[in-house]
């Protein structure tokens, strides 16, 4: 996952435009709607409906107008459905969309900084981002014991010491026994999340993902910066914040403003002048890799078809993660005629993809020289949100 250091936070009437900041170069920037705020991740109280059968899921009432979905492979306890009318904690995997409630799961989550708590879980699991079989013993031996469930060790906790993953094990068992004991005396159906201080904050929930890499937040937003710092001050942290008041927008630090406009951009155009077209649709985005305008500079020859796509491939993997495209993606590359040079490409991909907290499959090239690869679907495009929050101004 990208190092993300700078967190900028925009704050408007109706949402948080929040960037997140790698070393100069966006890497994302999340939308967080404050007159419609995701649920996603929130712990619920829900009330059984109904039990479909047929497709062995059921309707659970969480109190928002519309029911969510709880599928059996994401039941947790008994093999069976309860009855009608039965209590649920339940937590939201997706937001619906249109007239469909959100997914649902029983296998509640709750994420720290460095690990995962899953109190209905067992065992320990690794992100695949930790390597290393003596890397893994040794958390695991930090881990084992200190909380009664299952742990998942997210991809900061590689180098992390015995006494910072006690102590985030700490935090996130306080935050389940206040929703636990919440669920014990609240009758269904309740969204227990946003009866918990700091739960539903789009700044906290950045600095779980990513405060071990973080160095700075900037917030133009006066009342919430002195917050923050009061809280970084009483917890230790050192993560600089600062209220950005100056005669320029906050989103033209690192140029985020540029950036976000490129990241709008059909067409966009690298430093030797490679450009790459995006044209995305519905379930598919082409990618068309150009190199028409990055011929060879006076005095040297022609850049290599290899040249130009490997200037390309982490330029791709950067806009498929900023733009939020999801589903298949097709990708013409500048054609190599060696195999050679499309292991070096895919290869190169590859390891640009990693950065990406969104999963992604990779599946090479095919007969027609095309590159095939999928990305999990995680929310509107960034194109979608950024228009529908334009419109909610209107």
């Amino acid at each position: 996952m990208s190092r993300i250091d700078r967190l900028v936070c925009h704050v408007l009437p109706k949402a948080f435009l929040m960037a997140l900041v790698s070393d100069g170069r966006l890497a994302e920037l999340q939308v967080v709607r404050r007159d419609k705020p995701s649920r996603v991740d929130g712990i619920f109280l829900g009330r059984l409906e109904r039990v479909m059968t047929d497709l062995d899921a059921a309707f659970v009432d969480i109190g928002i107008g519309r029911a969510g979905f709880l599928r059996a492979e994401d039941r947790s306890g008994s093999d069976g459905w309860p009855p009608p009318g039965a209590p649920l904690l339940v937590q939201v995997r997706n937001d619906g969309e249109g007239d469909k409630g959100p997914r649902l799961s029983m296998n509640v989550a709750v994420s720290g900084r460095y690990l995962v708590y899953r109190p209905n879980g067992s065992g320990v699991i690794f992100s695949r981002r930790i390597e290393g079989e003596s890397e893994r013993d040794r958390l695991k031996a930090h881990v084992e014991g200190l909380l009664e469930g299952g742990i998942v060790l997210r991809t900061a906790a590689a180098g992390a010491t015995a006494e910072v993953l006690r102590a985030d094990a700490t935090s996130v068992l306080e935050r389940w026994e206040k929703i636990r004991r919440l669920a014990l005396d609240i009758q269904p159906p309740a969204d227990l999340s946003s009866r918990v201080p700091g739960e539903r904050d789009p700044i906290a929930h950045a600095l779980r993902d990513h405060g071990a890499t973080l160095e700075e937040v900037i917030i133009d937003d006066r009342n919430m910066a002195r917050t923050l710092q009061d809280q970084m001050d009483r917890q230790g942290e050192k993560i600089r914040v600062r209220w950005h008041n100056g005669s320029m927008p906050a989103f033209d630090i690192d140029d985020v403003a540029g950036q976000i406009d490129t990241a709008l951009a059909q067409r966009i155009a690298l430093e030797s002048g490679v450009e790459v077209l995006f044209e995305p649709g519905e379930t598919l985005c082409a990618v068309d890799v150009d190199s028409a305008g990055a011929g060879g500079r006076q005095g040297r020859a022609p850049r290599r078809p290899v040249e130009v796509n490997l200037e390309a491939a982490p330029a791709i993997a950067q806009q498929l993660r900023l733009r939020n495209i999801a589903g298949a993606v097709v990708i013409d590359f500048v054609t190599m005629r060696s195999a050679y040079d499309r292991d070096k490409v895919q290869a190169a991909l590859a390891e640009a993809l990693a950065a990406d907290p969104v999963p992604t499959q990779i599946y090479g090239f095919t007969r027609l020289g095309l590159f095939e690869l999928t990305r999990a679907r995680r929310g509107p495009t960034l194109a979608a949100q950024l228009e529908a929050l334009e419109k909610s101004d209107d």
